[in-house]
């Protein structure tokens, strides 16, 4: 119960804040308010003021949306038309007017009759207005009033005109709040809270989790019960208790969860939250003062996606921020420390609920220490990032590239990320454990597939290698002195490249003057860091050729210095090379392919000393 324990916490936080709805609310977009008299008159269906010059309406608390798949469920106070007023779009000859589908009339019956049961009596004349309003709309006079077409099938609310306080929609008005809390739930003691209070029967739809297929009404619950769960008897029972019972939780601790991870989730929130890692939706927050809780999660967010655009400056001043909060100081300026408690929760969707990928309470202090080991586990010469790595961007080196159809340009397929990579990667880089092998085991698996061999894969190869063994295998930039065999078979393979290119690609004046269509990186590679004993005597046996015909044809300085180190890394090798290369040896092999192929050599004149024409 933790979880919803630190979500119930924030929700109190946010509601203050104004951030998010009371209880028994949700935000939603709402196009139009119905203006009634108190006799029940309809006056105007008038649009509201956009928020986003992009989408009509505007986002507005409301009476909590009802959870729709097949059945006809009304909300209160408020609905699209189709369900408050009995009237859809239908298109007739390009132009849409109003109209009615398959089920129009039976879900405004269902709204008219929930709120004629509801409103029954009601001595409240806001209220009262609504009630008549509704004992007499016919759908039909949609079209008589000649009410605008683009407020089809958006969501409505009401508002009584003659209200002397001011203009407010129905569903503020102190009455409607009253029926509103009204609730005949078995009250128990709540797990969250504590507190005995209505038992929540349903949990709240979590919105805004990233999903291949949405589940009908958009989301998916955190926490839900079996099918038969229903039922006082069954194995999904317990000692008689169905649904909601079987775990208690009120009514008041399971909308403050939900409404603060919907609050977090929310794409068009002003102050980001949430961030995408795989198939796993990422939401992270601060304890504290508002002020204070917002600057820390500004720059926690800034920590687990860094934007080189941003500027060297505002990076330098991260990174510094990190530090002092990672060696227990106040950054200068900040008003929070590193005894700040900061929270990371991934969730992702299954058929039934939602699952918890990661889930990490802790201090700033300990989330910037292990960022900090996570950049400098993935630092590597030459460097493949303009700044600080985010730990999404290592997971699309695990993807399918392939290239769009229409535009020729190379699109990464996310689909093909495994599904369970983002979990594993962000819970290593949130707790300093060692990245996990599975990263390791796709990046391999890729280079194999697609021969790409850069700085980005090459890092993680290296950070997951040192990690495993727990010591500096794979350095951060060439060793030529270093002893492992997979190391230095990776810069032999990648110096033989190069001999072959030199042979085939350049002029009698030693200048490039084409590309190879396919090398022996394209030919061998995957052979030869996985069976190097195989594949390494063919390989030698043809850069003899090339190192013939560039002494021959091009320059005898530049067949020597290649020989010489050829002779180099081959004098560090055992007499028997071996004949397969574990997973983490083939990352070895990557990284030192990388190193020599990405080394620049000094000036001619430095490189060629000592070698005779």
């Amino acid at each position: 119960m933790t979880i919803l324990t630190e979500l119930a916490t924030l929700y109190d936080r946010l509601a203050e804040a104004g951030e998010a709805p009371r209880r028994g609310f949700s935000r939603e977009r709402i196009g139009y308010e119905l203006l009634i008299r108190s006799d029940g008159t309809p006056v105007a269906l008038s649009p509201l003021a956009r928020q986003d010059p992009k989408r009509p309406g505007r986002m507005m608390n409301v009476p909590a949306a009802v959870i729709r798949t097949a059945g006809i469920k009304p909300n209160i106070f408020w609905d699209k038309t189709a369900y408050a007023l009995g009237v859809t779009a239908v298109e007739i000859d390009g132009q849409f007017s109003p109209g009615q589908g398959k089920r129009t009339l039976e879900e405004h019956a269902a709204f008219r009759a929930a709120h004629l049961a509801l409103l029954e009596g009601a001595a409240d004349p806001g209220l009262a207005a609504l009630r008549a309003f509704l004992e007499r709309w016919t759908p039909d006079r949609f079209a008589e009033l000649d009410w605008d077409a683009e407020a089809l099938d958006a969501n409505i609310v009401f508002r009584w005109v003659d209200d002397p306080v001011g203009p407010a929609p129905l569903h503020e008005r102190s009455a409607a709040r009253a029926l509103l809390e009204e609730s005949s739930g078995e009250e128990a003691p709540c797990l969250v809270t504590g507190v005995s209070g209505p038992l929540a029967r349903l949990h709240p739809v979590i919105k805004g989790v990233a999903a291949k297929n949405p589940p009908p009404g958009g989301g998916h619950r955190l926490v839900s019960f079996n099918i038969g769960s229903d039922k006082p008897i069954g194995a999904s029972s317990s000692f008689g208790k169905i649904k909601g019972e079987n775990a208690p939780v009120s009514e008041a601790a399971a909308f403050a969860y939900g409404t603060a991870l919907n609050t977090l989730l929310d794409r068009g929130a002003a102050h980001r939250r949430r961030f995408q890692l795989g198939d796993a939706t990422a939401v992270f927050w601060a304890e504290g003062p508002r002020a204070a809780a917002q600057s820390a999660e500004d720059m926690l967010f800034g920590a687990v996606d860094p934007q080189p655009e941003t500027g060297e400056d505002a990076l330098a001043k991260l990174r510094a921020d990190l530090d002092n909060f990672a060696a227990g100081r106040r950054a200068p300026g900040a008003s929070y420390g590193p005894e700040t408690r900061v929270f990371v929760l991934g969730l992702a969707p299954n058929a039934a609920r939602l699952s918890v990928r990661f889930w990490r309470p802790g201090t700033l202090g300990d989330f910037a220490r292990h960022v900090l080991e996570f950049w400098e586990a993935l630092r590597i010469e030459p460097a493949p990032w303009k700044g600080p790595p985010a730990a999404w961007s290592l997971l699309y080196e695990t993807a399918r590239v392939y290239k769009d159809p229409d535009t020729g340009k190379k699109k990464i397929d996310e689909k093909s990320i495994p599904p369970l990579l983002g979990g594993a990667l962000m819970r290593a880089v949130l707790t300093g454990a060692p990245l996990p092998r599975t990263l390791l085991s796709a990046v391999v698996t890729r280079v194999r597939a697609d021969g790409e061999i850069n700085g980005r894969r090459a890092a993680i190869c290296k950070a997951v290698v040192n990690g495993i063994q727990g010591e500096e295998v794979v350095p951060m930039s060439l060793k030529r002195d270093n002893a492992d065999q997979a190391y230095r078979l990776g810069r032999l393979f990648a110096l033989l490249e190069k001999v072959q290119r030199d042979a085939l690609e350049r002029d009698s004046d030693g200048q490039r003057k084409q590309r190879l269509a396919t090398s022996i990186k394209d030919r061998y590679f995957a052979a030869a860091s996985s069976t190097p004993a195989r594949v390494f005597p063919i390989i030698i046996r043809t850069s003899i050729h090339h190192l013939s015909k560039i002494r021959k044809d091009i320059s005898e300085r530049i067949a020597g210095w290649n020989e010489r180190e050829i002779e180099e890394i081959w004098s560090g090798l055992e007499p028997d090379l071996p004949r397969s290369l574990t997973l983490e040896a083939q990352g070895r092999f990557i990284a030192g392919y990388y190193h020599q192929s990405a080394w620049r050599a000094p000036k001619a004149d430095a490189v060629f000393e000592g070698v005779e024409e």
